[in-house]
């Protein structure tokens, strides 16, 4: 119990160090056809549609991309999605908010081109993953907390709609043009 609690005020402090740390690793954009390599992370409530996000990923593969894609969990239960992912649990953490996840570490040490973060609200554990990652360009909803964890961020004023949420990602990530 007591081992929980400390643990818990731990990754609650690594989180919050996470949204002010500065940026270690450098960031940049490419133009979206010469993408090659893109991250996803995610994490819906359980009264989320995951259809809208399984379309997503279809697109992105459709659009010849190398997907990896995340996700967290509380506890595991069941798969309600019909796509391939990753995920990771509480206990990938230790108590120093420490990340022993062989699979988490494998997908912060890749060089994405594009991560796309998708969360339907806001979860601190993802900063700690955000501010670790090697990834060129991280997009994902706005949040003023959270600007200096994101390269590109997108308006929307109701997070529960999921599809409108990843085409203006897609749409404002495929405008993005970078010029040496």
């Amino acid at each position: 119990m007591i081992r929980d609690l400390v643990k818990d005020w731990m990754i609650n402090r690594q989180c919050a160090k996470a949204r002010t740390a500065k940026d270690i690793y450098p960031r940049n954009t490419l133009n979206y056809h010469q993408v090659n390599q893109i991250g996803i992370l995610f994490h819906l409530g359980p009264s989320a549609d995951p259809e809208p996000l399984g379309r997503f990923i279809k697109k992105l593969e459709q659009d010849h991309k190398k997907l990896k894609v995340l996700t967290y969990f509380e506890q595991y239960s069941s798969n309600p999605y019909n796509f391939y992912f990753d995920y990771f649990k509480k206990s990938d953490i230790n108590w120093k908010g420490e990340i022993n996840s062989p699979k988490m570490r494998q997908f912060l040490d890749t060089q994405f081109d594009f991560l796309f973060c998708v969360e339907s609200e806001p979860q601190p554990i993802f900063d700690l993953v955000l501010s670790q990652t090697r990834a060129n360009c991280r997009i994902g909803l706005f949040d003023e907390k959270r600007t200096h964890l994101f390269e590109l961020m997108v308006q929307n004023q109701d997070w529960n709609d999921l599809d409108h949420t990843l085409e203006q990602m897609l749409k404002y990530t495929k405008l993005l043009i970078y010029n040496d």
